[in-house]
This record gives structure tokens, sequence and C-alpha cells, in this order.
């Protein structure tokens, strides 16, 4: 394997394990907005280790020079981090709390959907 093949493997598991967290991310949002339990150990964890995901993909488009998009990843992820308490069963969390949280999982999304592009776009040029 060449750098260029090296490039999109990199960009295809970085979209890959980022769409994965998103949607583990999303089931465990969904079951504590919606189920009637007191506490939710698994979905917080679940939760703690897709923002440790977000965190070193924030980290890791600063570190490549891409600090509008690090900078706005790390934000996002600050600030769902800091409504997360907030959220809770059924009613018991405010609108700001749930814009916050789909905004910063969209947003991982769609660096997601870039990635997957760029893999895409790398793997039809030429060598």
């Amino acid at each position: 394997m060449n750098s260029h093949d090296d490039d999109t493997a990199r960009l295809r598991r970085q979209a890959i394990i980022t769409v994965v967290v998103v949607a583990l991310s999303v089931a465990a949002f969904d079951d504590i907005t919606t189920d009637n339990a007191t506490a939710f150990p698994l979905e917080r964890t679940m939760l703690a280790g897709a923002a440790i995901w977000f965190l070193l993909v924030a980290t890791r488009l600063w570190k490549q020079g891409h600090r509008v998009t690090g900078g706005l990843s790390l934000g996002l992820l600050t600030i769902a981090a800091l409504v997360q308490p907030t959220i809770g069963p059924r009613g018991a969390s405010t609108p700001f709390a749930y814009l916050v949280t789909v905004t910063t999982l969209a947003w991982f999304l769609a660096l997601a959907g870039a990635w997957a592009m760029s893999a895409w776009r790398l793997s039809r040029r030429p060598a």
C-alpha cells in the first residue's frame, strides 16, 4: 500500500467509526429522553465514550491545521458535555439541551460524510 491508499483507508475508517459513534449516541440519547428510569449508567457511559472519540477527532483536526473545523468541533463538544447533566426523561430537559445535543451529533455526522466523500474521491484518483 502506498500513501494514497493509506490516506483513503484512514479517511474511511474515521468516517465509519464516527457514524457508529453517532448512531450509538443517538440510541443513548433517545433512551435517556424517552424512558422513565431514574438512572442511565449504560447510556451515560456510551455518551462519555462518544465524547472521548469526538475529542480525539477535534484535536486531530486542530493538529492537522484545520483550526476552524477543529475549534468548532471542540466548542460544540464542550457545550454538549456541559448540558448533558440537564438531559433527562420525558420533559425534564430544556429545549436548548436538546438543540445542542442534536446539533453536535449532526456536526460530527457531517464530518463523517465529508471524510467518506474525500475517501471516495481519493480512491478514484490514480495513485
